[in-house]
């Protein structure tokens, strides 16, 4: 008998149970809960008679998922750390996203821990956009416009501060592991490697540490230094190398990092197709698309009629072995490279007017 216990026992799928209780939100209501890593959504379910019920099994876990709902006139989601337990979720429509309970989750408590010493930054950057948004357009460059600006940057700095005083006190929790994997651009490799070696085998393990090993190990590209070199696939499907179209033709590269829903990426796009023909004699353009989800990189081809060079690579998601070397944080972010495949110029973001202004100089070359 004990050992067909035993047996039943083990044949119990192993798993995560979220059972919600939520007060202020239409009937039929439909939640989703997406992987912030993959941007995938794993479940979904609607909330009938102020309850839900979702049920699965993450392949690893901890994961960081967001649990949210689209309204007619908002987005309401709340951010946790979860894993293959039993949770519930309680609270009211007005508690999102920062009071809402969460209960039953020993990496949600950590998740929590780490929150709460930026939330009352989170707070004041919330009530500053608030009244950002409610401004009209001619208050816009206005001195009470400046100094909001002014004050969401001190904000963030403070916020970041307490973050990382926290990183260095308690280095051995996933949240902290996750913010070293946001904030390691600004440590030095032996700092980031200093806190990485005093984390457990089991976060050293899970998958948001390869980021991290990834910056430890690998060289950092800078203006002056050759390029690195990586591999991908093409538009066509063809598996090929940066170093196929740096130098050739005694062309110029501008190799641009890239992401679906990026909205300074579009609008480059627009002229990025205009340069092709402008620069034709000189430049060659590349695009590394950053996105987690094939679909997202094969819809931005298509909507913006992309007719140079783009590449993707289902590995970056889990290593980020493209982007971290050369140190990319936001999108898009801008390389030059000249024909004897050294970087010359690196530039973060977009405006109208960009290409003119920063590589106009290549028109007569």
């Amino acid at each position: 008998m004990f050992m067909l216990l035993g047996l039943f026992a083990c044949d119990t799928p192993k798993g995560y149970v979220i059972q919600a209780k939520l007060t202020g939100f239409p009937d039929s209501t439909l939640f989703y809960l997406d992987d912030l890593q993959s941007r995938l959504t794993v479940d979904s379910a609607r909330l009938i008679g102020g309850q839900l019920r979702m049920e699965g099994s993450f392949s690893e876990e901890p994961c960081r998922m967001r649990f949210g709902a689209v309204l007619k006139s908002s987005i309401v989601f709340l951010d946790m750390m979860i894993g293959n337990e039993k949770i519930t979720i309680s609270g009211d429509l007005s508690d999102f996203p920062y009071y809402v309970n969460v209960a039953g989750s020993k990496y949600h408590d950590q998740y929590i821990d780490f929150e709460k010493v930026s939330l009352p930054y989170r707070l004041q950057q919330d009530s500053l956009l608030k009244m950002c948004r409610a401004m009209s357009a001619e208050e816009r460059n206005t001195p009470r416009w400046i100094q909001a600006m002014e004050t969401g940057k001190e904000i963030s700095l403070r916020m970041d501060s307490v973050k990382t005083d926290y990183l260095f006190l308690h280095p051995d929790t996933y949240p902290s592991l996750v913010y070293l994997g946001q904030k390691m651009f600004d440590l030095s490799k032996d700092t980031v490697k200093m806190l990485f070696d005093q984390m457990s085998e089991e976060l050293q393990s899970s998958s948001f540490a390869n980021p991290v090993r990834t910056y430890i190990q690998s060289p950092s590209i800078a203006v002056g230094d050759p390029f690195l070199d990586f591999e991908a696939e093409d538009q066509n499907g063809n598996r090929v190398r940066l170093s196929d179209f740096v130098g050739k033709e005694g062309k110029y590269l501008l190799l641009d990092f890239t992401h679906c829903w990026c909205n300074p990426c579009m609008v480059a796009a627009k002229e990025m197709r205009q340069m092709v023909d402008t620069y034709s004699d000189s430049l060659r353009i590349v695009s590394f698309s950053m996105d987690a989800k094939r679909d997202d990189w094969e819809t931005s081809l298509q909507r913006d009629s992309v007719c140079w060079i783009s590449l993707w690579s289902d590995e970056q998601l889990n290593t980020q072995a493209v982007s971290i070397p050369y140190q990319v944080r936001s999108y898009p972010t801008f390389f030059v490279i000249d024909p004897q495949g050294v970087i010359i110029h690196k530039w973060i973001g977009f405006g109208p007017g960009f290409f003119e202004k920063n590589i106009g100089w290549l028109k007569n070359k």
